[in-house]
């Protein structure tokens, strides 16, 4: 399967920005806590990775909503796998928010995301959210 265009690039600009900051170790450690006054916490952030972009819940259904080809699919569904198996081992709740080693796994899969998403800009023939009109 070819790659294919994405219909919500805002969606996918956010969904960006937010694994950009899942996969910065520093802001992971001083937001991600459950007392956290951050503007996004740990439960907004997984909350808006699950549900409101539907991102991690189901990878293969964003395709064509804000993945656009396997290998973002694929990205994304070896970041659910991290997450899930940091989950099962319960190494995501408490004083270990951010700063738990599981964490650093769930990072690296992220910037990898980020990379992968990056490559493709915001959905083949979409320009990004704040690119304008070509000025010549």
């Amino acid at each position: 399967m070819s790659d294919v265009r994405v219909q919500y690039p805002e969606m996918r600009a956010l969904v960006l920005e937010h694994l950009a900051r899942l996969a910065d170790p520093a802001w992971r450690a001083s937001n991600l806590k459950e007392d956290s006054s951050a503007e996004l916490n740990f439960d907004d952030l997984v909350n808006f990775l699950y549900d409101t972009s539907g991102l991690l819940n189901d990878p293969r259904g964003a395709l064509g909503f804000t993945l656009g080809s396997l290998d973002e699919v694929e990205a994304v569904q070896r970041l659910r796998d991290a997450f899930e198996a940091a989950i099962e081992e319960g190494g995501l709740s408490g004083e270990s928010l951010g700063t738990d080693p599981l964490w650093d796994l769930i990072g690296d899969e992220a910037a990898t995301v980020v990379d992968v998403l990056s490559a493709r800009g915001f959905g083949g023939d979409n320009p990004s959210p704040d690119e304008g009109a070509s000025t010549s």
